[in-house]
């Protein structure tokens, strides 16, 4: 078991509030149990805005939203360029003995709450997995906050359809997953177990 530290930084520069972009992967179709993978896509407050025209202006009019397991494969590879909006990427990927899906994303979210505040990133954005999960989330983040961790992070969940960024973290992930060439070294992650 072993952590290793990776995060990809672009070509853009840090200059304002940062927000964070998440969401996750189950390689395998969910079937494994051993790994999961989380990614956060940092882009500034003041690029938002610009980076939702351009996933909105790649999106499939035949997609209600930009998911990399839908796309073609040289969609995927044209939307990996809309990475060029983040600050930075990051990839957490869960290592280990065989766990419930929960526990796994635990494990990510801990580490990757740590990535961001070291970061000083203030804001997170998760995809939304429903009333019942995103409650689970909120206990995870209470706990990490009465551990010190992640004390000036804001957490939230919003639905891909209302939050077009949450996409870049979709194909972080999925360029992760498939080792797919980028200028960012997806093929890298932060290991936990």
């Amino acid at each position: 078991m072993r952590n290793r530290s990776v995060a990809v930084r672009t070509d853009t520069q840090y200059a304002g509030p940062m927000r964070a972009y998440v969401d996750e992967s189950e390689p395998g179709g969910g079937r494994d149990h051993t790994t999961y993978v989380m990614a956060a896509v940092v882009i500034t407050a003041s690029a938002c805005e610009a980076a939702r025209v351009d996933v909105r202006a790649a999106t499939p009019r035949r997609m209600r939203k930009l998911h990399w397991y839908e796309a073609l494969p040289g969609q995927r590879l044209s939307w990996l360029d809309l990475l060029r909006h983040a600050v930075s990427v990051l990839v957490v990927r869960y290592d280990g003995a065989v766990a419930r899906t929960e526990c796994r994303r635990r494990r990510c979210i801990e580490r990757l709450a740590h990535e961001l505040e070291l970061r000083q990133v203030h804001q997170v954005i998760l995809e939304t997995r429903g009333p019942a999960r995103d409650a689970d989330d909120r206990a995870m983040f209470d706990a990490l906050r009465d551990r010190g961790i992640g004390k000036e992070l804001r957490f939230e969940h919003a639905s891909p359809s209302d939050e077009p960024l949450l996409a870049l973290a979709d194909v972080a992930c999925g360029g992760h997953v498939a080792a797919m060439p980028a200028p960012h070294d997806l093929s890298s992650a932060l290991i936990v177990s």
